[in-house]
């Protein structure tokens, strides 16, 4: 069956869902939202809340795991090679995450839309912003393997997000254009925190303490906190949708 686009996309919410047949022919493709360009997906307002919970989360995540060795430094840690090791191997443990509860899911009578999930991943990267505060070293361990496994999993998830929400055949741009997020994140983020580190460091611009990324913190965390509450929004708006795909 085929759709005309008329220039505004063709919906695809009362779509054939998995499992069901069509001309006696069993059907495995995943239905989809919208099949619409890079163009209209801009225009759409789940768009951008799917882009802002995008870079007040992972983006965020990842400008703190690129930093992490400067991080470690500044509060006097030694252990900056496993500190690294941690993120590394957590980040790689959370994108395999989505794949082990769909999978659980799946054998279940309980499901989760990936949205849902998006909003219980947030909100514990802002949590280990602000455990970050802590000046014990188990703070900043604990605080590294939640940002790595909670950012690892949002960037898995992603990937399906923008084909579920935009369709599958301009996904190669429309998901390019979602990350687009993370070069703009790093610009922004990184440039932030540099202005703080500067700010509380000697005259060669070397910091060392809490203080060298205390505010960095602060607002790295509270973004999060509004991000889970983007996240929320864009769960309940695209609620109808995955109910019927279940």
């Amino acid at each position: 069956m085929e759709e005309k686009n008329n220039g505004i996309g063709s919906l695809e919410i009362g779509a054939v869902k998995e499992g069901e047949e069509l001309d006696g022919r069993q059907v495995h493709e995943p239905c989809v939202r919208e099949e619409i360009g890079v163009k209209l997906m801009v225009t759409r307002l789940d768009f951008w809340l799917y882009f802002f919970v995008y870079f007040f989360s992972a983006t965020l995540g990842l400008v703190f795991l690129n930093n992490l060795g400067q991080i470690a430094e500044s509060r006097g840690s030694t252990r900056t090679s496993s500190l690294v090791s941690l993120s590394s191997s957590f980040g790689f443990f959370g994108r395999l995450m989505p794949s082990l509860l769909d999978y659980l899911f799946s054998r279940s009578k309980y499901t989760i839309s990936r949205p849902g999930l998006i909003v219980a991943l947030v909100a514990p990267i802002g949590g280990a912003f602000f455990l970050l505060l802590n000046p014990a070293s188990f703070s900043l361990f604990i605080g590294t393997a939640v940002i790595g496994v909670c950012t690892g999993a949002i960037t898995s998830i992603a990937v399906s997000i923008t084909t579920e929400l935009f369709g599958t055949k301009n996904f190669s741009v429309n998901h390019n254009v979602v990350v687009a997020n993370i070069s703009i994140g790093s610009f922004v983020f990184g440039y932030l925190s540099a202005i703080f580190y500067r700010k509380e460091g000697n005259q060669d611009g070397k910091c060392m303490g809490m203080a060298c990324y205390r505010n960095t913190f602060v607002i790295w965390g509270s973004l999060c906190f509004l991000g889970t509450g983007l996240a929320l929004v864009l769960f309940a708006r695209t609620r109808k949708f995955y109910s019927q795909r279940s």
